[in-house]
């Protein structure tokens, strides 16, 4: 069973609600997941992902053509019309209390906002300049009292706090490892099947993944990894040629590359042809 990615989870979070299965598995292809992720996309598949992660689209059942929700004539230049300024939240307050209750909620607002260009003119940043609005003022006594027990103390090093060399694993399940204390988290943890790569092998190539030739993502070893493009990556995938054997995987590898480079030199073809 794949791990669904976090990125694609919530691609699928936004973007499910108010459009059909078929319209869904239409648009994700159009993302760039398939060669990001090596994943495959279909009609079940999405199925799967609905019921997996609770995801309802509110569009009709029994439909054969595969329709969504129509909404009311006119809506799209009404929201329009109000969308300057507003936040998602008070734009869906406005067209139910116009259309009716029910009419459009939160996700459906955010996706119809970008399917149909609407601009609301607000970042979700605060402005240069703004002054927070409790800015020189001191915390009550009650609501001190009351974040007192949460408050970090000077000098206090949380539970969880990791040393330098230490590892851990990241959500896709890969084996990372905490290399300085300061920095954002790219910066403070290194992948370690990167690292290992490129320690024999020079930086990684942009466009380019390192793989791992039995599928265990903490078998790090220099022997048991492989470098792929995306396209090299979701031809794997395709064709079920990643195995728990590492060198029944590399086997495959060498057929994903060769139908890789077949394909591309057809399209290279088709290129000079057609400019003949």
């Amino acid at each position: 069973m794949w791990k669904w990615p976090q990125e694609v989870v919530d691609w699928l979070i936004e973007n499910v609600p108010g459009r059909t299965t078929k319209e869904v598995t239409a648009l994700i292809n159009q993302q760039g997941f398939s060669e990001k992720y090596g994943m495959v996309f279909t009609e079940e598949i999405i199925k799967g992902a609905k019921s997996r992660f609770h995801i309802r689209s509110g569009t009709p059942t029994g439909n054969p053509k595969g329709y969504s929700v129509k909404y009311p004539k006119g809506m799209a230049e009404y929201v329009e019309s109000i969308a300057q300024g507003k936040s998602t939240a008070e734009l869906v307050e406005a067209v139910n209390r116009k259309y009716g209750a029910g009419t459009i909620g939160i996700r459906q607002m955010k996706a119809y906002k970008r399917n149909h260009g609407i601009n609301t003119g607000l970042t979700g940043q605060f402005e240069q300049g703004h002054v927070p609005a409790n800015k020189g003022k001191k915390m009550s006594a009650e609501a001190y009292a009351k974040a007192a027990a949460t408050m970090f103390k000077k000098g206090n090093v949380p539970a969880n706090h990791m040393e330098v060399g230490e590892y851990t694993h990241t959500t896709d399940g890969y084996l990372i490892q905490k290399v300085q204390e300061t920095g954002i988290q790219r910066e403070r943890f290194e992948f370690v099947h990167r690292r290992v790569w490129e320690e024999h092998n020079g930086p990684v190539p942009e466009g380019k993944m390192v793989g791992f030739l039995d599928g265990d993502k903490d078998n790090c070893s220099i022997e048991n990894l492989v470098l792929l493009d995306c396209a090299e990556n979701l031809e794997l995938t395709r064709r079920g040629l990643r195995f728990s054997n590492a060198e029944s995987t590399k086997a495959g590898v060498a057929v994903a590359k060769l139908s890789v480079a077949a394909k591309r030199k057809g399209k290279e073809k088709k290129v000079e042809h057609g400019n003949e």
